[in-house]
Protein backbone atom coordinates (compact mmCIF):
# COMPACT_ATOMS: atom_id res chain seq x y z
CA UNK A 1 0.00 0.00 0.00
CA UNK A 2 1.58 3.47 -0.99
CA UNK A 3 0.22 5.58 1.58
CA UNK A 4 1.29 4.11 4.61
CA UNK A 5 1.38 7.01 6.89
CA UNK A 6 -2.51 7.56 6.00
CA UNK A 7 -3.16 4.28 7.27
CA UNK A 8 -1.44 5.33 10.65
CA UNK A 9 -3.28 8.10 10.81
CA UNK A 10 -6.59 6.61 9.92
CA UNK A 11 -5.93 3.73 12.94
CA UNK A 12 -5.32 6.80 15.39
CA UNK A 13 -8.16 9.35 14.32
CA UNK A 14 -10.83 6.24 13.99
CA UNK A 15 -9.59 5.36 17.72
CA UNK A 16 -10.20 8.67 18.67
CA UNK A 17 -13.49 9.88 17.02
CA UNK A 18 -15.06 6.09 17.96
CA UNK A 19 -13.83 6.31 21.42
CA UNK A 20 -15.14 9.83 21.76
CA UNK A 21 -19.06 9.16 20.30
CA UNK A 22 -19.51 6.44 22.15
CA UNK A 23 -18.63 8.40 25.61
CA UNK A 24 -21.35 11.21 23.98
CA UNK A 25 -23.80 8.79 23.24
CA UNK A 26 -23.71 6.96 26.14
CA UNK A 27 -23.83 10.32 27.86
CA UNK A 28 -26.71 11.69 25.80
CA UNK A 29 -28.03 7.89 26.65
CA UNK A 30 -28.31 8.45 30.55
CA UNK A 31 -30.51 11.57 29.76
CA UNK A 32 -32.58 10.26 26.53
CA UNK A 33 -33.08 6.47 27.11
CA UNK A 34 -33.59 5.48 23.95
CA UNK A 35 -32.88 2.18 22.38
CA UNK A 36 -31.42 3.66 19.32
CA UNK A 37 -29.04 5.80 20.86
CA UNK A 38 -27.84 2.66 23.09
CA UNK A 39 -27.55 0.52 20.22
CA UNK A 40 -25.42 3.26 18.39
CA UNK A 41 -23.44 3.75 21.27
CA UNK A 42 -22.90 0.09 22.06
CA UNK A 43 -21.88 -0.25 18.49
CA UNK A 44 -19.90 2.69 18.36
CA UNK A 45 -17.86 1.33 21.96
CA UNK A 46 -17.39 -2.45 19.93
CA UNK A 47 -15.75 -0.26 16.95
CA UNK A 48 -13.40 1.76 19.20
CA UNK A 49 -12.41 -1.21 21.84
CA UNK A 50 -11.79 -3.06 18.04
CA UNK A 51 -9.45 0.10 17.00
CA UNK A 52 -8.06 1.08 20.14
CA UNK A 53 -6.97 -2.37 21.62
CA UNK A 54 -4.92 -2.74 18.00
CA UNK A 55 -3.51 -0.07 18.89
CA UNK A 56 -2.80 -0.76 22.69
CA UNK A 57 -0.92 -4.29 21.72
CA UNK A 58 1.11 -2.98 19.02
CA UNK A 59 2.82 -0.29 21.15
CA UNK A 60 3.37 -2.68 24.35
CA UNK A 61 4.39 -6.18 22.09
CA UNK A 62 7.20 -4.68 20.84
CA UNK A 63 8.64 -3.53 24.27
CA UNK A 64 9.73 -7.32 24.38
CA UNK A 65 11.06 -7.95 20.60
CA UNK A 66 14.61 -8.54 22.06
CA UNK A 67 13.32 -11.63 23.87
CA UNK A 68 12.28 -13.02 20.43
CA UNK A 69 13.82 -16.29 19.73
CA UNK A 70 13.59 -16.79 15.97
CA UNK A 71 14.25 -20.28 16.09
CA UNK A 72 11.26 -21.25 18.45
CA UNK A 73 9.10 -23.61 16.28
CA UNK A 74 6.29 -21.37 16.93
CA UNK A 75 7.71 -19.29 14.24
CA UNK A 76 8.87 -22.37 11.66
CA UNK A 77 6.51 -22.31 8.68
CA UNK A 78 5.53 -26.11 7.41
CA UNK A 79 5.63 -27.08 3.59
CA UNK A 80 1.96 -27.98 4.62
CA UNK A 81 1.32 -24.04 5.51
CA UNK A 82 3.30 -23.04 2.14
CA UNK A 83 0.97 -24.38 -0.01
CA UNK A 84 -1.97 -23.07 1.92
CA UNK A 85 -0.65 -19.53 0.85
CA UNK A 86 0.06 -20.76 -2.04
CA UNK A 87 -3.44 -21.51 -2.49
CA UNK A 88 -4.50 -18.19 -0.89
CA UNK A 89 -2.22 -16.70 -3.31
CA UNK A 90 -0.78 -14.44 -1.03
CA UNK A 91 1.99 -13.50 -3.31
CA UNK A 92 -0.78 -11.58 -5.35
CA UNK A 93 -2.01 -9.31 -2.56
CA UNK A 94 0.45 -9.35 -0.04
CA UNK A 95 1.35 -5.88 -1.89
CA UNK A 96 -1.75 -4.48 -1.03
CA UNK A 97 -2.09 -5.00 2.68
CA UNK A 98 -1.57 -1.66 4.77
CA UNK A 99 1.54 -1.81 6.94
CA UNK A 100 1.10 0.64 10.47
CA UNK A 101 4.83 1.20 10.49
CA UNK A 102 6.54 0.61 7.21
CA UNK A 103 9.75 1.40 8.19
CA UNK A 104 10.26 -1.94 10.26
CA UNK A 105 9.85 -3.84 7.06
CA UNK A 106 12.23 -1.39 5.21
CA UNK A 107 14.93 -3.48 3.55
CA UNK A 108 17.08 -0.03 3.30
CA UNK A 109 16.58 0.62 6.70
CA UNK A 110 17.13 -2.86 8.62
CA UNK A 111 19.44 -5.64 8.29
CA UNK A 112 17.59 -9.11 6.90
CA UNK A 113 18.00 -10.21 10.43
CA UNK A 114 16.09 -7.36 12.27
CA UNK A 115 13.44 -7.87 9.55
CA UNK A 116 12.92 -11.57 10.32
CA UNK A 117 12.50 -10.51 13.96
CA UNK A 118 9.94 -7.18 12.81
CA UNK A 119 8.16 -10.56 10.90
CA UNK A 120 8.31 -12.20 14.27
CA UNK A 121 6.97 -9.15 16.18
CA UNK A 122 4.42 -8.66 14.11
CA UNK A 123 2.71 -12.17 13.70
CA UNK A 124 3.01 -11.78 17.83
CA UNK A 125 0.82 -8.52 18.08
CA UNK A 126 -1.81 -9.81 15.07
CA UNK A 127 -2.26 -13.35 16.90
CA UNK A 128 -2.57 -11.38 20.43
CA UNK A 129 -4.97 -9.14 18.46
CA UNK A 130 -6.70 -11.93 17.00
CA UNK A 131 -7.78 -13.51 20.19
CA UNK A 132 -8.26 -10.23 21.76
CA UNK A 133 -11.32 -9.67 18.73
CA UNK A 134 -13.16 -12.12 20.91
CA UNK A 135 -13.18 -10.54 24.05
CA UNK A 136 -16.06 -8.12 22.90
CA UNK A 137 -18.63 -10.96 23.05
CA UNK A 138 -18.61 -10.67 26.43
CA UNK A 139 -20.21 -7.20 25.61
CA UNK A 140 -23.43 -8.87 25.04
CA UNK A 141 -23.82 -10.21 28.93
CA UNK A 142 -24.43 -6.62 29.70
CA UNK A 143 -25.94 -5.41 26.20
CA UNK A 144 -27.44 -8.83 24.10
CA UNK A 145 -26.98 -9.12 20.84
CA UNK A 146 -24.78 -11.61 20.59
CA UNK A 147 -24.77 -12.68 17.40
CA UNK A 148 -23.60 -9.21 16.61
CA UNK A 149 -20.77 -9.40 19.01
CA UNK A 150 -20.05 -12.83 17.64
CA UNK A 151 -19.92 -11.29 14.33
CA UNK A 152 -17.78 -7.75 14.81
CA UNK A 153 -15.46 -10.24 16.51
CA UNK A 154 -15.30 -12.84 13.83
CA UNK A 155 -14.60 -10.08 11.56
CA UNK A 156 -11.92 -8.57 13.33
CA UNK A 157 -9.96 -11.70 13.61
CA UNK A 158 -10.32 -12.21 10.10
CA UNK A 159 -9.10 -9.05 9.28
CA UNK A 160 -5.72 -9.42 11.86
CA UNK A 161 -5.23 -13.44 10.14
CA UNK A 162 -4.79 -11.48 7.01
CA UNK A 163 -1.28 -9.99 8.72
CA UNK A 164 -0.37 -13.48 9.83
CA UNK A 165 -0.78 -15.03 6.59
CA UNK A 166 1.36 -12.15 5.37
CA UNK A 167 4.04 -12.56 7.92
CA UNK A 168 4.68 -16.39 7.78
CA UNK A 169 4.43 -16.23 4.65
CA UNK A 170 7.51 -13.57 4.44
CA UNK A 171 10.16 -14.87 6.77
CA UNK A 172 10.57 -18.21 5.10
CA UNK A 173 11.70 -16.33 2.36
CA UNK A 174 13.62 -13.84 4.41
CA UNK A 175 15.47 -16.60 6.44
CA UNK A 176 16.30 -18.26 2.96
CA UNK A 177 17.33 -14.81 1.48
CA UNK A 178 19.87 -14.26 4.97
CA UNK A 179 21.43 -18.14 4.50
CA UNK A 180 22.24 -16.90 1.04
CA UNK A 181 24.13 -14.12 2.01
CA UNK A 182 25.54 -16.30 4.65
CA UNK A 183 24.27 -14.02 7.39
CA UNK A 184 23.45 -16.37 11.14
CA UNK A 185 20.26 -16.10 12.60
Amino acid sequence: MKNNTNFKKAMLIISFMSTLLTIILFTVNNFISSEILLSLAVTSMTFAYHFVIRLIIGYITPLFKEKINVDRRHFKVSETEKNIYKKLNVKNWKSKVPTYNPDEFDIKKNSVQQLIINCCNSEIVHTINIFASYIPILFSIWFGSLSVFIITSVLASIYDLQFVILQRYNRPRLIKYAYRKGKNL
